[in-house]
Protein backbone atom coordinates (compact mmCIF):
# COMPACT_ATOMS: atom_id res chain seq x y z
CA UNK A 1 0.00 0.00 0.00
CA UNK A 2 2.86 2.56 0.73
CA UNK A 3 4.22 2.12 -3.02
CA UNK A 4 0.82 3.97 -4.52
CA UNK A 5 0.87 6.71 -1.66
CA UNK A 6 4.52 7.22 -2.59
CA UNK A 7 3.12 7.53 -5.94
CA UNK A 8 0.37 10.15 -4.69
CA UNK A 9 3.14 12.32 -3.13
CA UNK A 10 5.61 12.13 -5.39
CA UNK A 11 3.05 13.04 -8.58
CA UNK A 12 2.07 16.30 -6.65
CA UNK A 13 5.45 17.43 -5.75
CA UNK A 14 6.17 17.53 -9.51
CA UNK A 15 3.76 20.04 -9.55
CA UNK A 16 5.86 22.86 -7.74
CA UNK A 17 8.70 21.61 -9.85
CA UNK A 18 7.47 22.45 -13.03
CA UNK A 19 5.56 25.97 -11.77
CA UNK A 20 8.14 27.03 -9.83
CA UNK A 21 6.60 29.29 -8.12
CA UNK A 22 2.95 28.41 -6.83
CA UNK A 23 0.21 30.36 -8.08
CA UNK A 24 -1.97 33.25 -7.09
CA UNK A 25 -3.89 36.21 -7.31
CA UNK A 26 -2.64 39.60 -9.63
CA UNK A 27 -1.62 42.59 -8.28
CA UNK A 28 0.69 45.36 -8.66
CA UNK A 29 3.43 44.98 -6.04
CA UNK A 30 3.76 47.78 -3.90
CA UNK A 31 6.94 49.44 -2.99
CA UNK A 32 9.13 47.09 -4.24
CA UNK A 33 12.70 47.07 -5.11
CA UNK A 34 15.15 46.25 -7.74
CA UNK A 35 18.07 46.42 -4.81
CA UNK A 36 20.89 43.86 -5.40
CA UNK A 37 20.50 40.69 -3.46
CA UNK A 38 23.00 38.16 -2.38
CA UNK A 39 22.49 35.55 -5.28
CA UNK A 40 25.30 33.23 -4.37
CA UNK A 41 24.00 29.18 -4.09
CA UNK A 42 25.62 29.14 -0.07
CA UNK A 43 23.54 31.81 1.03
CA UNK A 44 20.55 31.24 -1.13
CA UNK A 45 20.12 27.72 -0.02
CA UNK A 46 20.36 29.37 3.54
CA UNK A 47 17.83 31.21 3.14
CA UNK A 48 15.26 28.58 1.80
CA UNK A 49 16.07 26.16 4.53
CA UNK A 50 15.09 29.38 7.20
CA UNK A 51 12.57 29.15 5.93
CA UNK A 52 11.43 25.23 5.21
CA UNK A 53 9.27 22.96 7.33
CA UNK A 54 10.30 20.81 9.86
CA UNK A 55 8.76 17.64 11.23
CA UNK A 56 7.29 19.76 14.11
CA UNK A 57 5.69 21.23 11.47
CA UNK A 58 3.73 19.12 9.95
CA UNK A 59 0.91 16.19 11.27
CA UNK A 60 2.18 13.87 13.76
CA UNK A 61 3.23 10.78 12.43
CA UNK A 62 4.90 11.86 9.13
CA UNK A 63 8.07 11.70 7.76
CA UNK A 64 10.15 13.50 5.37
CA UNK A 65 10.05 11.54 2.25
CA UNK A 66 12.17 13.66 -0.10
CA UNK A 67 13.89 17.07 -0.32
CA UNK A 68 16.24 19.06 -2.51
CA UNK A 69 17.19 22.54 -3.84
CA UNK A 70 16.47 23.44 -7.92
CA UNK A 71 18.09 25.65 -9.88
CA UNK A 72 16.10 26.83 -13.22
CA UNK A 73 17.84 24.16 -15.27
CA UNK A 74 16.58 21.15 -12.77
CA UNK A 75 13.04 22.82 -12.17
CA UNK A 76 12.59 23.39 -15.92
CA UNK A 77 13.79 19.66 -17.16
CA UNK A 78 10.08 18.13 -16.27
CA UNK A 79 8.28 21.28 -17.71
CA UNK A 80 5.53 19.11 -20.13
CA UNK A 81 5.70 22.63 -22.47
CA UNK A 82 9.39 21.91 -22.80
CA UNK A 83 12.57 22.70 -20.72
CA UNK A 84 13.85 25.10 -22.86
CA UNK A 85 10.45 26.88 -22.74
CA UNK A 86 10.30 26.47 -19.14
CA UNK A 87 13.67 27.84 -18.65
CA UNK A 88 13.64 31.19 -20.22
CA UNK A 89 10.09 31.46 -18.40
CA UNK A 90 12.65 31.22 -15.21
CA UNK A 91 15.06 33.21 -16.02
CA UNK A 92 12.85 36.37 -17.09
CA UNK A 93 11.25 35.94 -14.20
CA UNK A 94 15.00 36.10 -12.23
CA UNK A 95 13.80 33.18 -10.11
CA UNK A 96 16.90 32.37 -8.38
CA UNK A 97 16.89 29.31 -6.39
CA UNK A 98 14.07 26.83 -5.24
CA UNK A 99 13.36 24.25 -2.84
CA UNK A 100 11.36 21.23 -2.60
CA UNK A 101 10.52 18.94 0.03
CA UNK A 102 7.69 16.13 0.26
CA UNK A 103 6.21 14.89 4.21
CA UNK A 104 4.45 11.55 3.92
CA UNK A 105 2.04 9.83 7.07
CA UNK A 106 3.44 6.57 8.27
CA UNK A 107 0.67 5.27 8.41
CA UNK A 108 -0.56 4.79 4.74
CA UNK A 109 -2.46 1.74 4.90
CA UNK A 110 -4.66 3.26 8.24
CA UNK A 111 -4.79 6.36 6.41
CA UNK A 112 -6.50 4.63 3.33
CA UNK A 113 -9.28 2.89 5.37
CA UNK A 114 -10.18 5.32 7.91
CA UNK A 115 -9.47 8.41 5.88
CA UNK A 116 -7.14 11.78 6.83
CA UNK A 117 -4.57 13.86 5.67
CA UNK A 118 -1.92 11.37 3.46
CA UNK A 119 0.89 14.14 2.14
CA UNK A 120 2.28 17.82 2.71
CA UNK A 121 4.59 18.99 -0.46
CA UNK A 122 5.86 22.12 -0.28
CA UNK A 123 7.41 24.03 -3.02
CA UNK A 124 9.67 27.36 -2.22
CA UNK A 125 11.04 30.19 -4.82
CA UNK A 126 13.64 33.35 -4.38
CA UNK A 127 14.15 35.61 -7.11
CA UNK A 128 15.79 38.64 -7.76
CA UNK A 129 12.89 41.10 -7.50
CA UNK A 130 9.45 41.27 -6.16
CA UNK A 131 8.36 41.76 -9.64
CA UNK A 132 9.16 38.48 -10.88
CA UNK A 133 7.31 36.60 -8.24
CA UNK A 134 4.52 38.43 -9.18
CA UNK A 135 5.25 37.90 -12.84
CA UNK A 136 5.77 33.92 -11.97
CA UNK A 137 2.56 34.15 -9.76
CA UNK A 138 0.54 34.96 -12.51
CA UNK A 139 1.17 32.53 -14.62
CA UNK A 140 1.04 29.78 -12.12
CA UNK A 141 -3.06 31.05 -11.56
CA UNK A 142 -3.75 30.78 -15.19
CA UNK A 143 -2.44 26.84 -14.95
CA UNK A 144 -4.15 26.41 -12.00
CA UNK A 145 -7.09 27.92 -13.81
CA UNK A 146 -7.08 24.75 -16.40
CA UNK A 147 -7.73 21.97 -15.67
CA UNK A 148 -5.92 20.24 -18.70
CA UNK A 149 -3.02 21.90 -18.10
CA UNK A 150 -2.75 21.04 -14.80
CA UNK A 151 -3.49 17.44 -15.15
CA UNK A 152 -0.62 17.73 -17.78
CA UNK A 153 1.61 18.44 -14.64
CA UNK A 154 0.42 15.87 -12.06
CA UNK A 155 1.52 12.41 -13.60
CA UNK A 156 -0.82 9.24 -12.75
CA UNK A 157 -3.85 11.26 -12.50
CA UNK A 158 -6.74 10.31 -14.51
CA UNK A 159 -9.09 12.94 -13.12
CA UNK A 160 -9.08 16.48 -11.87
CA UNK A 161 -11.19 18.80 -11.01
CA UNK A 162 -10.38 22.38 -8.92
CA UNK A 163 -11.95 25.29 -7.58
CA UNK A 164 -11.50 28.84 -5.42
CA UNK A 165 -11.11 27.62 -1.69
CA UNK A 166 -11.88 30.62 0.81
CA UNK A 167 -8.52 30.95 2.66
CA UNK A 168 -7.37 33.85 4.56
CA UNK A 169 -5.30 36.45 3.18
CA UNK A 170 -1.73 36.01 3.96
CA UNK A 171 1.09 37.66 2.88
CA UNK A 172 1.26 40.06 -0.04
CA UNK A 173 -0.57 37.35 -2.42
CA UNK A 174 -2.69 34.78 -1.77
CA UNK A 175 -4.65 32.06 -3.57
CA UNK A 176 -6.15 28.87 -2.91
CA UNK A 177 -7.67 26.51 -4.38
CA UNK A 178 -9.73 22.73 -3.39
CA UNK A 179 -8.75 20.20 -5.88
CA UNK A 180 -10.62 16.88 -6.13
CA UNK A 181 -9.49 13.92 -8.20
CA UNK A 182 -8.56 10.09 -8.69
CA UNK A 183 -4.97 9.09 -8.97
CA UNK A 184 -4.06 5.29 -11.10
CA UNK A 185 -0.21 4.40 -10.00
CA UNK A 186 1.29 3.06 -12.16
CA UNK A 187 3.99 1.37 -10.24
CA UNK A 188 1.31 0.07 -7.65
CA UNK A 189 1.31 -2.87 -5.73
CA UNK A 190 -2.43 -3.84 -6.64
CA UNK A 191 -4.58 -2.18 -9.40
CA UNK A 192 -6.52 0.77 -7.81
CA UNK A 193 -8.05 3.81 -8.44
CA UNK A 194 -7.48 6.38 -5.27
CA UNK A 195 -9.71 9.15 -5.21
CA UNK A 196 -8.12 12.42 -3.22
CA UNK A 197 -9.04 15.75 -2.15
CA UNK A 198 -6.13 18.48 -1.83
CA UNK A 199 -5.80 21.56 -0.53
CA UNK A 200 -4.02 23.91 -3.10
CA UNK A 201 -2.47 27.03 -1.08
CA UNK A 202 0.51 29.88 -2.79
CA UNK A 203 1.64 32.54 -1.28
CA UNK A 204 4.14 35.30 -2.52
CA UNK A 205 5.74 37.43 0.29
CA UNK A 206 8.05 39.95 -1.45
CA UNK A 207 10.49 37.89 -3.53
CA UNK A 208 9.46 34.76 -2.11
CA UNK A 209 7.20 32.50 -2.70
CA UNK A 210 5.77 28.97 -1.05
CA UNK A 211 3.31 26.99 -2.85
CA UNK A 212 2.14 23.84 -0.52
CA UNK A 213 -0.63 21.04 -1.40
CA UNK A 214 -2.05 19.29 1.27
CA UNK A 215 -3.74 15.63 0.18
CA UNK A 216 -5.74 13.72 1.93
CA UNK A 217 -7.33 10.18 1.23
CA UNK A 218 -9.99 7.91 2.34
CA UNK A 219 -12.66 10.12 2.31
CA UNK A 220 -11.11 12.58 4.64
CA UNK A 221 -10.74 16.29 3.41
CA UNK A 222 -7.27 18.40 5.23
CA UNK A 223 -8.19 20.23 8.09
CA UNK A 224 -6.55 22.82 10.22
CA UNK A 225 -2.75 22.06 8.78
CA UNK A 226 -3.23 23.55 5.64
CA UNK A 227 -3.93 27.26 7.34
CA UNK A 228 -1.39 26.15 10.48
CA UNK A 229 1.58 25.16 7.90
CA UNK A 230 1.23 28.10 5.29
CA UNK A 231 1.65 31.06 8.49
CA UNK A 232 4.24 29.42 9.76
CA UNK A 233 5.90 29.20 5.93
CA UNK A 234 4.69 33.49 5.81
CA UNK A 235 6.35 34.21 8.93
CA UNK A 236 9.81 32.72 8.20
CA UNK A 237 9.52 34.20 5.05
CA UNK A 238 9.10 37.66 6.56
CA UNK A 239 12.58 37.02 9.04
CA UNK A 240 14.41 35.20 5.90
CA UNK A 241 14.22 38.34 4.14
CA UNK A 242 14.45 41.25 6.23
Amino acid sequence: MRTWLIALALAFVAVPLVVGVGCGGGGDEEGSSATTVPTDRPTLEATLKSIALTLDDVPAGFALEEEEFTDNEEAAATDPEGSQAALDRFNEWGRLLGYDANYMTNDPTGTFINGGTASVSVSLSLFETAEGAVAGMEWGREVAADSSRSMALVPGVIALESEPMSFPTIGDETLAALLTGTLHPEDAEFDIDIDFISHLVAIRRGRATAYIIVSAIGGATPGQEVEDIIRTLDERMVEALQ
